[in-house]
């Protein structure tokens, strides 16, 4: 079988992700944080991954802001914090929703929708789960932010073509090839090698995108590389032989034991001054998330066919063989406060600028109002996420796409592929 071979000058356009520090996002000085939303007042206690003990709690309130329906205009990275969505974009294009929401899909550059978020562009934006509490803790942005949910749990994997890499140990002295600097998944590594006592071992090596390291995989022997779903997917076509021989979730919650911390990819960040004045909004916006992820796991295979006409992912073939494997979940209120600010704790216990400087404050963490979100879809596919399918040693074997799926995935993304 032949397998298409990115070639680098297709990569050329995918270039050009600005770091973090640009934007003034990354290692920023700890501010003290806006003051806490009426969402976020109440008595009562709840604790944090971490042991912290919070003094707010779910509470019974009027809605802030206006009952009127409104715009919503919501950015979002394509891939796993998308696939899951939708039903929920689908009926917002349909007008079957109570406000007007617009979906616009960015690819995976987190640092220019960071950017577009903090310029006004969204009132409600899919990120990393670091970048929320960055954005919180910059007190020179032009916003204030609050985080409303989280939608995928781990998805991170050690990949590659040599047959000799089966444990995390395994790695020393090697450069691992990996995307996605100053987001979740440098520090989730680096929180998880401080942790097994493997910090500095090997050469960690970011490339400007996710389909530029599977470039490298096809060309270079002996290559290793650390990459999330759906993009392991995309690589049992395009690398051959592939080898997955550590899923990172697994060795998460293997070395977190203690705590019981989570691994959490990404998040839903709302703009304060939108939550405030259109609260309804918000409560829609996570009751139809719900919906949609529940149907989503219960519906894979029309969910996947969906992927490439809404823009959440390159190929619908590929998202299908993805979305087991990609923890999708709509944790919100308390459960997200809880595993988000758990997860966070060990990131900044390995690198305090990994999330701006300091542990983010109650107020970052938004409640909704008791009784305003559905029963049927409370903290959607948190049973599935916490059993974590996994895609651990399937390598070549299992593939649903095919080599004409990569391609067209590889063309979507804006690269070029040719025969291996």
């Amino acid at each position: 079988m032949a397998y298409p071979n990115m070639s680098r000058r297709g990569f050329a356009a995918l270039a050009g992700v600005a770091a973090l520090s640009a934007l003034g996002l990354s290692g920023c000085s700890a501010g003290e944080g806006a003051q806490g939303s009426a969402a976020g007042s109440g008595a009562g206690a709840g604790a944090a991954g971490d042991g912290t003990t919070f003094s707010t709690r779910v509470e019974s309130r009027e809605l802030m802001g206006s009952p009127d329906a409104c715009d919503v205009r919501v950015g979002l990275i394509m891939g796993p914090p998308s696939m899951g969505l939708s039903q929920f974009i689908v009926a917002a294009q349909a007008g079957k929703t109570f406000n007007n929401f617009t979906f616009e899909p960015n690819g995976v550059d987190y640092v220019g929708l960071s950017a577009l978020f903090n310029k006004g562009d969204y009132d409600i934006c899919t990120l990393p789960s670091n970048i929320g509490p960055i954005l919180y803790n910059n007190a020179e942005l032009k916003n204030r932010y609050e985080v409303i949910s989280v939608n995928n749990l781990g998805v991170l994997y050690v990949m590659t073509n040599d047959a000799s890499v089966s444990t995390l140990d395994d790695l020393r002295g090697r450069t691992v090839y990996s995307y996605g600097e100053g987001g979740t998944p440098e520090y989730t590594i680096e929180a998880l090698l401080a942790k097994n006592g493997l910090d500095g071992t090997f050469n960690l090596e970011f490339k400007s995108s996710p389909l530029e390291v599977l470039n490298m995989m096809q060309q270079q022997d002996g290559c290793v590389a650390i990459l999330p779903q759906p993009f392991v997917s995309l690589a049992k076509i395009l690398v051959n032989p592939l080898y997955i021989p550590i899923d990172l979730t697994v060795e998460w919650d293997r070395a977190f034991a203690d705590t019981g911390s989570q691994a959490v990819t990404t998040t839903t960040i709302v703009n304060r001054q939108f939550l405030e004045e259109h609260e309804q909004a918000v409560v829609e916006y996570l009751n139809m998330a719900g919906q949609s992820v529940s149907w989503t796991l219960a519906n894979m295979g029309d969910a996947a066919a969906l992927q490439e006409e809404l823009g959440t992912f390159l190929n619908n073939s590929v998202a299908l063989d993805a979305m087991p494997y990609i923890s999708m979940v709509n944790l919100t209120g308390e459960q997200m406060r809880t595993a988000l600010s758990g997860f966070l704790h060990e990131l900044y216990l390995a690198n305090p600028d990994s999330i701006g400087g300091k542990m983010p404050g109650e107020d970052f963490y938004y409640l909704p109002p008791e009784g305003q979100l559905d029963e049927r879809f409370l903290q959607a596919g948190l049973e599935q996420a916490t059993q974590h399918e996994s895609s651990a040693g399937t390598g070549n074997n299992g593939v649903t796409a095919s080599a004409a799926d990569a391609q067209a995935a590889i063309e979507a993304f804006g690269g070029t592929a040719s025969g291996k």
